[in-house]
């Protein structure tokens, strides 16, 4: 049974963060739930306001998990709390501007909006696999009591933060079916106006086709990580270095 909607407020109302969002509430397989104000997710933190700072201040985060790549930390740094800063964790993740479809249809405007959506699968699918080491190294920190509570984005908060969220609440027992609406509540909460950031893009439609938190895109992950590793079990084991006893004591840290 889905908990997208009970619990506390799960969406944070923040001016400079339109989609951030805590991660608990969410039933697991055996019958605990997600712990409320452990994990966190959101999009670029570049934009916080200073009432956005004290509000973000409050939640006592210690670890921020940035899975931009290095050239977008530069181009937008986070804003962060002025007194009892989190310590960022880098953990770059693509695709690189340079050797992606992605930004060649963008900028051409010369796809259909079903290349642009199997593009963007492909690149869900790369996210599992390619960079495995570090979605590795982020459920090392989600694992740690003293990494806690913990944020994780991105830019839009969308596609390498929703498999990181997928990624954990599977590893916890949530069902699929929680999982996917988690991820397609970005749709609720990503800012319309995001198009105006790019006024040389010769496609709107397909702008719009690539920011959709489709669930096509998500279970595209899934499908990459049953073809490599033959269950998310297996990759969680093979892909990831998890053993048995991390991901039990993951589920006694973070469900209740």
């Amino acid at each position: 049974m889905s908990t997208i909607g009970s619990g506390p407020q799960r969406r944070m109302d923040l001016e400079g963060a339109s989609n951030f969002r805590d991660l608990g509430g969410y039933e697991a397989v055996d019958g605990r739930t997600v712990k409320w104000r452990h994990l966190y997710r959101s999009n670029s933190l570049a934009a916080l306001t200073d009432a956005d700072l004290e509000h973000v201040g409050g939640l006592n985060i210690k670890l921020i998990c940035d899975l931009r790549r290095d050239e977008e930390c530069v181009e937008a740094p986070s804003r962060l709390p002025p007194t009892n800063a989190p310590v960022i964790l880098q953990l770059p993740i693509g695709p690189e501007r340079k050797d992606s479809k992605l930004y060649e249809y963008l900028w051409s405007g010369e796809a259909t909006e079903a290349q642009m959506r199997q593009v963007m699968q492909d690149i869900y699918a790369e996210f599992a696999i390619r960079f495995a080491p570090q979605y590795a190294e982020f459920m090392r920190r989600v694992s740690r009591a003293d990494q806690l509570p913990l944020l994780f984005h991105c830019a839009a908060g969308k596609d390498r933060t929703g498999f990181a969220a997928a990624l954990v609440l599977e590893t916890l027992g949530v069902s699929r079916e929680t999982i996917l609406e988690d991820y397609a509540l970005t749709n609720n909460y990503v800012k319309r106006n995001l198009l105006e950031k790019y006024p040389d893009l010769k496609s709107p439609e397909l702008f719009h086709t690539m920011m959709a938190a489709n669930p096509d895109y998500l279970l595209a992950s899934y499908a990459a990580v049953d073809e490599a590793f033959g269950s998310f079990d297996g990759y969680l084991t093979e892909g990831l270095g998890m053993t048995v006893q991390a991901k039990e004591d993951l589920r006694a840290l973070l469900l209740e």
